[in-house]
Formats: C-alpha cells, structure tokens, sequence
C-alpha cells in the first residue's frame, strides 16, 4: 500500500462518513415526530428547512437549518481532528508503505509546503476531511434513510461556508440580505450567494498561493489556526455551489418566468 493509495481510501471513508450523516432528514424526523407530516407532501415537496418554515413557522424552519448545517460542520471537524491529531505514518500502516513515506519524504515536503497545510507532516498531506462536505451534500440531497428524496444542498452549502469561515458568513451574509431585500425572493438570494462565496474562496486561495497572502496568514478567514482553506476548500465550495444551483432549476425556470414566489416579511 502506498501513499497515494491511503488517501484515495481516506478520501473514501470521509466522503462516507459526510453521506452518513448528511443522509439525517431533519425536517423528514422534525415533520413526523412533532406534526405528524412529511414536509416532502406538501409546499415545495422539499426536505429543507425553507418548505419545513412555510408549513410550521419561522422558529422551526430556522431550528432546522442549523441542524442541517451541523450534519456538514461536525464530521467535518471530526475528520480534521482525526487528521491532524493521529499519525498516519509509521504506525498502523504496512511496512512497504513506510518505506513509501521514507523514500519520499522530499517529495512530501514540497506537496506540505504547496497546500500550506501546516498541521501534519504524516502520510495524508492536504486538507482531504474536506471531502465530507461532498458526502454530506450526496447525503442530504439524496438520503439513504429518506428514500433517497431530500433537500436541495442550502444548508449544506452554508454549513461548510458560514460554519467554517466567518469571512463566508459576514461578506456573503449581507450580500444574501442585501439581495434579498431587493428581489424578496429566496431562491435569487442562494443562487447569487453560492456564486458570490465561491469567488471569494478562489481568490483567498490563489492570492495565498502567489504569495500576495503569507502562507501563515492563510487560515485567517476560519475560526482559528485548523481548518484549511486552501484551493481544496475552493474547489469542494464550487462543487457544492454548483450542485446548489442546479437543484434550483425549477426555481431559476420560475424567476426567468417571473412566477417566483416572493416574501413577505423583509419590507
């Protein structure tokens, strides 16, 4: 087994364990428990908190939201600590793959120092519990324990951008309001954010990768010195942006219609 083997598998397991936990149907669960409703029966036929909102109040829809946020953001932290914290180099690995480690340790080096990944010098050298976030998107828009019918990837988006980076919820966040405030509707409002945060993201990650940045500095738009938010990052947001947006295609058919519904409440 080499080193390129390992992190093909530990890519694997983490895109295992997001789809895991991204396959919870909060609102399905919330729906039947407490109001004795599939939320996918009614409104929008949607398992997201938006349509969970609409059928049983604002405090309910939020409370789901954030929940489904947590199915992104906790395994994803739990593979970080994983990650970081047990080594993945001369123990519990077969000896021809340590040999891999030894015969290689230059060429790792320099793949540390391209990820500016400071946090291990072990066999797994880029920020791969990323990958949970493409699990948990899989999960949460096509759920195992939900008939494979869920929500539409929002919450999943926000919860590897605004749990993870509170740049990504600061600047996105008042461009989110700020647009829904203009065209009062939803929808609008996700779609041109999942645009607007993905080129954020870019730019921190090539600006860092050119050394416009300091590689020190890289980590300063998360919550502290762990998460990576790197080209890696980048890409996975793009991916999940992407997939957001292509789950609202009715939605941009009824915008382009101009039959997009539209709030009520933000005047």
């Amino acid at each position: 087994m080499n080193i390129l083997t390992i992190n093909i598998l530990v890519a694997l397991f983490c895109l295992v364990i997001g789809y895991l936990f991204g396959s919870i149907p909060t609102s399905v669960w919330v729906g039947k428990v407490f109001f004795h409703q599939d939320p996918r029966d009614y409104g929008s036929h949607n398992a997201g908190g938006t349509n969970a909102g609409r059928l049983w109040g604002k405090k309910v829809g939020l409370i789901i939201i954030i929940l489904d946020m947590l199915k992104t953001i906790a395994p994803i932290y739990a593979m970080w600590a994983i990650l970081t914290f047990v080594k993945f180099d001369y123990h519990g690995i077969s000896e021809f793959a340590a040999q891999s480690i030894e015969n290689t340790k230059p060429l790792m080096a320099d793949v540390k120092t391209f990820y500016t990944d400071m946090n291990s010098n072990y066999a797994i050298q880029w920020p791969v519990y990323w990958i949970v976030a493409i699990g948990a998107m899989i999960g949460h828009c096509w759920p195992v324990f939900a008939q494979f019918k869920g929500g539409k990837a929002a919450s999943m988006f926000m919860g590897t951008t605004v749990m993870c980076s509170w740049m990504l919820g600061f600047l996105p966040g008042f461009f989110y309001l700020g647009t829904l405030k203009w065209k009062k509707m939803v929808s609008l409002s996700a779609i041109l954010q999942a645009i607007f945060v993905s080129l954020i993201t870019w730019a921190w990650a090539i600006l860092v990768q050119v050394k416009v940045i300091p590689g020190d500095w890289a980590w300063l738009p998360m919550y502290g010195p762990s998460l990576n938010p790197n080209w890696v990052y980048a890409t996975v947001v793009t991916i999940l942006g992407a997939v957001m947006v292509a789950r609202h295609h009715q939605n941009i058919k009824r915008i382009l219609a101009g039959e997009e519904r539209k709030i009520t409440w933000m005047k």
